[in-house]
Formats: C-alpha cells, sequence, structure tokens
C-alpha cells in the first residue's frame, strides 16, 4: 500500500511540473492559427484585388486604385472568418500601383498588424502581416 501512495504523489509533481508548459504550447498554437488565418485572408484578398486591377480597356485600366482597394477591404472584412478580428482593415492598409497607361503589371499590396491574444507572454503583441500579389495587365 505505501508504494501506491507514493506513486500518486510522484504523478501530481509531474503534472505540476508539465501543465505550464502544456499551457504554453496551446496558447502559442491558438495565436500561430489566428495569425495563419489572418495570412490567408490577406494573401486572398490582395490577389483578387491584384487580379481585378489588371484588367484594361484600350490600354486603360477598367477600375480605379479606390475601387480595387475597396474591393481587397471588402474581401477582407466579408472574409467569414471569426478566428481573426480584422475589423480595423481599411483602405489605408492596402496599396496599389502600376494602374496607369501602357503599364505591364499591376501590384496590389497590404498589410496588417494583427492583435495577438497570448503575444505578451514571449513579448511580442502585435505580428505585422504583409502580402502583395503581382498581376500581368491583361487587355480585353
Amino acid at each position: 500500500m505505501k508504494a501506491q501512495v507514493n506513486e500518486k504523489g510522484q504523478s501530481i509533481v509531474e503534472m505540476a511540473l508539465i501543465l505550464p508548459i502544456l499551457a504554453l504550447l496551446l496558447v502559442v498554437v491558438i495565436d500561430a492559427a489566428r495569425t495563419f488565418d489572418a495570412y490567408i485572408v490577406l494573401t486572398n484578398a490582395v490577389r483578387e484585388g491584384a487580379r481585378y486591377a489588371s484588367y484594361y480597356t484600350n490600354d486603360e485600366p477598367i477600375a480605379t486604385v479606390q475601387d480595387v482597394q475597396q474591393l481587397v477591404v471588402d474581401d477582407v472584412l466579408g472574409s467569414g472568418t471569426n478566428l481573426t478580428r480584422m475589423e480595423l482593415f481599411t483602405e489605408d492598409n492596402v496599396d496599389v500601383a502600376g494602374m496607369v497607361s501602357h503599364s505591364t503589371a499591376v501590384t496590389v499590396t497590404a498589410f496588417y498588424d494583427l492583435d495577438l491574444y497570448f503575444g505578451g507572454l514571449v513579448g511580442l503583441d502585435q505580428f505585422h502581416l504583409q502580402k502583395h500579389a503581382v498581376m500581368p495587365v491583361s487587355t480585353e
């Protein structure tokens, strides 16, 4: 009987030592998943913006820079994800380059500073995400 009591105490001590490490791993995985989700949302939105900006008629873009910025913002905000709250994403986070006559490619760049839930534990409160997409101009 005495050996069983000592083994129970050993298990409690082992759990007390391992539990903080497991909890830290869990919160890192949560923030990593949120960051990956935001990266995917940003990637898709920038790609769609670049695709829309690349359509030209008579060597003139069919959309304005503001149209492309709004499309990217709408795509980010309407992504349907509830893992990352990106409601602070605005047109100021989107840059469009190359939308001029006789351009060969259009570049759309977007950035977002994602607030991490548990980043304070490791001294990183925000994670800077930046994505760009380049599309050749399509004249139809």
